[in-house]
């Protein structure tokens, strides 16, 4: 890449354009289309990854809206991206690489999805209507496979298989398990969108995955660019992705990000106060994909915490990053139970002192905690040390004068 033709941005530039982009208030089908992909996971102590991602963006949306967008109205589906996420409808075609990746991967673990066995599974499917694993195939455990991920059911891998590779797909969620269905009995039609070749399926794969965070950097993590073709078919086609004015170069102080236009077109919109609002960002969030850069641009050094053993954890089980308007000012670990919400820790940023915080970050932090407890239906809150006596009293207010619910 020339770097001659690279558009250079500053790191204060980078971090007012993806501020302001993240920070957007828009309907909930907005902010799906805006995004393209939600990754999944099920984890949910103040609601799931998709709840945090669309409650920090949308106006009065509460958890588990996203169900309905997914399961009724059909503007997401479950898909793979990254890892396991809800992708935009409309872009279903282009999960296709994605598919003879897995359907080989599987291959090489015994499992077939053009054998009999699938086949029959699939014919379940189709007599019955929208199954669980636990409605589908043998129930019997195979030895051979305890311990494993996917458990003991022979079944249940097969199931897997032919969901990755989408000969099934989820229909709906039975306490977070999928219901499969067949494709044609999930996807709305007809489709306007018709299929092209992989390379065609490669490029919207990309440009969704920097479409979502804005700015990306072609040298993230692996576990970021998790793609079904090598890193050096991602910069061909990256490539013939930026020739088309699809993809945008960017030059950050020294360091390569790739763009989406609808990022650059908004840098001349882009207002120079910052914006004055707090938010509380979920851990998976695309604006946290790419941790590095996170640190790189905004200078907050973020690790989810969930997966390691308690005695190592830093900053708590699950943490949610704060952020107010272009700084990360805090994090917190928190659950909601009962309609209680507790919040087991908060911790200030470094430059922030909790006995004098900057003007205008209670009031902030006081519209956004309203905000969350009615996001989460609680009543109650529960606060920690270390607050300081004006946060307290922000979320003290916040329990006080509720917004108002739909």
């Amino acid at each position: 890449m020339d770097h001659n033709h690279r558009l250079c941005l500053t790191r204060a530039d980078a971090r007012r354009v993806l501020s302001q982009l993240h920070g957007q208030q828009q309907s909930l089908d907005r902010v799906i289309q805006r995004l393209g992909t939600i990754q999944y996971d099920p984890l949910a102590p103040v609601g799931t990854n998709p709840d945090l991602v669309l409650q920090s963006r949308v106006p009065e949306y509460r958890q588990g809206d996203w169900q309905s967008a997914a399961y009724e109205r059909r503007l997401l589906v479950d898909g793979w991206d990254k890892q396991a996420s809800l992708i935009g409808t409309q872009d279903w075609w282009a999960q296709a690489p994605f598919h003879e990746w897995f359907a080989a991967r599987w291959r090489r673990r015994g499992i077939d999805v053009e054998s009999r066995e699938a086949g029959e599974l699939v014919e379940q499917v189709a007599r019955q209507g929208p199954s669980t694993s636990l409605e589908l195939g043998d129930q019997r455990s195979d030895p051979a496979l305890r311990g494993h991920w996917y458990g003991p059911r022979r079944s249940r891998h097969l199931l897997k298989a032919l969901w990755d590779t989408g000969r099934l797909m989820t229909h709906h969620r039975v306490k977070g398990r999928h219901a499969h269905d067949l494709p044609q009995r999930v996807l709305p039609q007809p489709s306007s969108h018709q299929p092209g070749d992989t390379d065609d399926a490669l490029e919207r794969l990309i440009i969704r995955r920097v479409q979502a965070v804005g700015l990306l950097r072609p040298t993230a993590d692996a576990a970021v660019w998790l793609l079904p073709c090598t890193r050096r078919e991602r910069d061909r086609i990256a490539r013939r992705a930026i020739d088309k004015g699809r993809l945008i170069e960017v030059d950050i102080e020294g360091q390569a990000f790739w763009a989406s236009p609808a990022l650059i077109a908004s840098l001349d919109g882009a207002g120079t106060a910052p914006d004055p609002r707090l938010r509380f960002i979920a851990p998976l969030d695309p604006l946290m994909w790419d941790r590095k850069a996170v640190f790189r641009l905004f200078g907050f050094d973020y690790v989810w915490e969930v997966y390691k053993p308690a005695a190592q954890r830093r900053w708590g089980y699950y943490v949610l990053p704060v952020l107010w308007g272009e700084r990360f000012v805090a994090r917190f670990d928190a659950d909601c139970r009962h309609g209680v919400l507790q919040l087991h820790a908060w911790h200030w940023e470094a430059d922030i002192r909790p006995a004098s915080l900057p003007c205008g970050l209670a009031e902030a932090l006081e519209t956004t905690a309203r905000h969350f407890l009615a996001y989460l239906g609680a009543q109650r809150v529960i606060l920690p040390r270390g607050l300081g006596q004006a946060a307290r009293r922000a979320w003290q207010r916040a329990t006080r004068y509720p917004e108002s619910t739909r």
